[in-house]
């Protein structure tokens, strides 16, 4: 039997797969987390917290239940010779903040993965770097995959980071297929983007149906696909209208398999608070990393009951530099920068930018 939770993600593999004999499978290593952070945060199974050191330099580390309530009392030394320490948690249904000191710089950190049990590539968009020097905040902006088979716990912990709205970008179809669930009191909004509707849906089946796997070129497909999303102006007029609504934030957007129509806001809501495009690349891939487990599972079981080969999904499933890069390149060549198509298309002028930036980054 195919757990559904390992099938989240893929488009639709019993719509698009013939039966046919088992198709070969080789598992590759996990993907590099491609962000580059001083201090990595991470929340362990047991719910106690690992940080770990990505650099040089000796940290202070200072914990508590918000960045309100820091225990500044109870330091906790992060080092050169002590790379990776690990934080219990007293309150395991409850994120925990800390506060990194070295000298006169400090650093706020929580976990980057919001880790449920049934919702993948559920981030925080907090603790990015921007151009001049200030950081994006976190616990107000999060990004996600589908929401459809949240378990109680995930439900319970959901509800402590605070999310006041949540705006859906897949199609009626896929929210047919799979409702989402959320906590009593969040706000949900159908916001579609890009072109995915049932037509399009349907000739892309058919063309992995049809696809031969020696020639099938699913990262041009995925290419292509970036322009469209790109320029879904009227969702992401509503998204950074949303996000300067104080009865919106913090807010979570979504799609099926969070990379795609997510990582590509994710992207344009970074580049309207400042972030070099290399971060903002760096960010689009990390869904690499967090989908890892989840991907290798559907590409296995592809491989052994529908017999697909996993050249033909492994493009479709992962992100690459390039699906972004052609849509931003796009956009560049059309208006002459990004921050440009924001403006003329999105309407962020100069004063909503600064709003964003003076709510947004600390």
């Amino acid at each position: 039997m195919i757990n559904k939770k390992h099938i989240k993600g893929l488009l639709s593999v019993a719509s698009i797969a013939v039966f046919a004999a088992c198709a070969e499978y080789t598992k590759p290593e996990r993907p590099e987390y491609t962000l580059n952070e001083v201090i990595y945060v991470d929340k362990l199974p047991e719910k106690d917290y690992q940080l770990t050191l990505r650099s040089k330099g000796n940290w202070n580390v200072y914990s508590g239940n918000s960045f309100e309530t820091i225990n500044w009392k109870a330091p906790v030394t992060l080092s050169n010779e002590n790379k990776i320490i690990t934080i219990k948690n007293s309150t395991p249904n409850q994120r925990l903040a800390f506060a990194a000191v070295n000298g006169k710089d400090t650093l706020h950190l929580t976990e980057r993965e919001i880790d449920l049990e049934n919702s993948v590539n559920f981030r925080d968009l907090g603790g990015i770097p921007t151009q001049d020097g200030k950081h994006t905040k976190w616990g107000l902006i999060y990004r996600s995959g589908e929401l459809s088979d949240l378990t109680n716990e995930d439900l319970a912990y959901m509800s402590t980071i605070d999310i006041k709205s949540i705006l859906d970008f897949r199609t009626n179809e896929e929210i047919e297929e799979k409702p989402d669930m959320y906590p009593n009191g969040v706000q949900w909004f159908h916001v579609p983007v890009g072109n995915m509707g049932n037509g399009n849906m349907k000739e892309m089946f058919g063309k992995l149906r049809e696809a031969n796997p020696e020639t099938f070129d699913g990262g041009k497909l995925m290419e292509d696909i970036s322009e469209d999303l790109l320029k879904s102006k009227d969702a992401f007029k509503t998204l950074f209208s949303d996000l300067l609504n104080n009865d919106r934030t913090p807010l979570l957007f979504h799609c099926t398999a969070g990379k795609d129509r997510t990582g590509h806001a994710s992207a344009l809501i970074l580049t309207a608070l400042g972030v070099d495009e290399e971060t903002i690349y760096n960010e689009y891939t990390l869904s690499n990393y967090f989908r890892y487990d989840n991907n290798e599972e559907t590409i296995k079981k592809a491989a052994k009951f529908y017999g697909i080969d996993q050249r033909i999904l492994r493009p479709m499933m992962s992100v690459r530099r390039s699906y972004l890069q052609t849509g931003m390149d796009i956009l560049k060549a059309e208006y002459g920068s990004v921050q440009n198509y924001l403006e003329t298309e999105i309407g962020l002028d100069s004063t909503a930018i600064s709003k964003l930036r003076n709510k947004f980054l600390e």
